[in-house]
């Protein structure tokens, strides 16, 4: 059996370029892997709008059935919708087919457990070991399951978000909406959602085809003509996802791409302001935007490692009472703790709403800081190295080194860590303009000075 060591293996699941390195093979027998840790019962399967995703989920649907575990086909849906859809209706599990911000080429598989959470760390690796051995669960006569189709299980989903806003008060406002999906499945329900909330929704990016209209990432680089449009016309917000409608990009009524920082904080800054106070879980590359919205309404900012399943563990061992990650994924309990652009979208409308404010009034109010995202190509090996060698570059400093090196000053922080799914060593800093850009030069400087091997060596 081919191995896998050219997929990229990350905390949410397992995804490579179809036909190269990701093929029916591997499909089968991964979601056999996933069958036997889930043991009997149910599993939900969606896919987003990649071409190559319903060739896909006959191979998982295959290993399923094969498995004994009865299939639930919702067919086209977003992954936080089939995770909800999972929790809900106490499935056994789900399988979410999708490469999320990975262009059109790629696809894959992101495994779901019985709490509509992402499988944990240790459950992953425990997958890829079952699936190595080939040990799969054995079908114990031949009387094998028959595939359910599910055409709704959106409506749950939505049922759930629109308990945590004012529907009312948003409709008031008939705020008119830009909305880009990106070719991604959430065209199949952006539209039709927003107008629940008696939004005038204006689509752009939403045909399904071949190939994605834009890069599937919903960040400034690739929403220039998104960002062009929206500021040609007199819309009061814009909104951008993924091809899987997990992570969500808010672009203010100039035009103004906001990125995934300030979408996380614009997101709770109207939720926070009508919960008692308590607590909120951010990963330890977000922004310190995060806490001065926390602060502003009286909640405590935690961090865990980086990972969806990270935050959503410690949100709710915790008990959060929101979260997210700094790439616009929105995390809210009452909902589910997964990222979501749905719960994202539907909060930032109910905080213009509340507060009679336009979007870029609200992030006005966040202070002023400058993020950058650099990448050093190194071994896993080389990239672990660096990381316990800098640790000692920091005495009797703010450090936190439970997901490699995060170093807190007063002024600025930065965030060291080995890739999950490239070989290369993340650097994410915060700082003031001009400031970051001359630590974060030195920061890079320093690390290629360790990598590099002594002199006669």
């Amino acid at each position: 059996m081919k191995g896998i060591n050219s997929i990229k293996i990350g905390i949410s699941g397992i995804r490579g370029i179809v036909g190269k390195t990701l093929n029916p093979e591997q499909v089968v027998n991964l979601t056999r892997a996933f069958a036997t840790l889930v043991g009997s019962g149910a599993a939900a399967v969606a896919v987003d709008s990649r071409v190559s995703g319903e060739t896909i989920k006959r191979a998982v649907l295959s290993g399923l059935i094969f498995s004994e575990i009865k299939p639930l086909d919702t067919l086209a849906l977003p992954t936080p919708s089939l995770q909800i859809y999972v929790k809900e209706k106490k499935l056994n599990g789900g399988i979410i087919i999708t490469a999320s911000h990975n262009t059109e080429d790629w696809n894959g598989l992101k495994f779901v457990d019985e709490n509509g959470l992402f499988i944990s760390p240790f459950a992953a690796l425990n997958l890829i070991d079952i699936y190595h051995q080939q040990s799969f669960k054995i079908p114990s006569e031949n009387k094998f399951p028959d595939v359910e189709v599910v055409k709704n299980a959106f409506n749950v989903h939505e049922r759930k978000i629109l308990k945590i806003v004012d529907v009312e008060q948003i409709r008031k406002q008939r705020f008119k909406v830009l909305m880009d999906p990106g070719g991604g499945v959430g065209a199949l329900f952006d539209k039709k959602f927003l107008e629940a909330l008696g939004c005038d929704v204006v689509m752009i990016n939403d045909q399904l085809g071949d190939r994605f209209p834009r890069r599937p990432e919903p960040i400034a680089e690739n929403l220039v003509k998104t960002s062009s449009y929206l500021a040609g016309g007199d819309f009061d917000i814009g909104f951008a996802q993924d091809s899987d409608a997990d992570r969500l990009s808010i672009l203010d009524e100039t035009g103004l791409v906001l990125g995934g920082e300030i979408t996380l904080a614009a997101a709770l800054y109207g939720y926070l302001s009508r919960k008692k106070p308590g607590k909120i879980v951010v990963n330890l590359s977000t922004s310190r935007i995060m806490e001065y919205v926390a602060e502003k309404f009286g909640f405590k900012v935690l961090k865990s490692p980086v990972g969806e399943i990270n935050v959503a563990e410690m949100m709710i061992k915790e008990r959060a009472a929101a979260g997210g990650e700094g790439n616009g994924g929105i995390m809210i309990p009452d909902v589910h703790c997964c990222r979501d652009s749905f719960t994202g979208m539907a909060l930032v409308l109910d905080a213009m709403a509340k507060h009679g404010k336009k979007i870029s009034q609200i992030t006005a109010e966040f202070p002023s800081f400058k993020m950058l995202k650099k990448k050093i190509p190194l071994s896993m090996s080389e990239a672990h190295k660096i990381v316990l060698l800098l640790k000692d570059e920091y005495p009797g400093v703010d450090t936190d080194t439970r997901d490699g090196l995060r170093v807190d000053m007063e002024d600025h922080w930065f965030h060291v860590r080995p890739s999950n799914t490239e070989p290369v060593l993340r650097i994410i800093a915060e700082g003031h303009e001009g400031e970051i850009d001359r630590i974060v030069k030195k920061l890079i400087a320093r690390i290629k000075r360790m990598a590099k091997p002594p002199s006669g060596a």
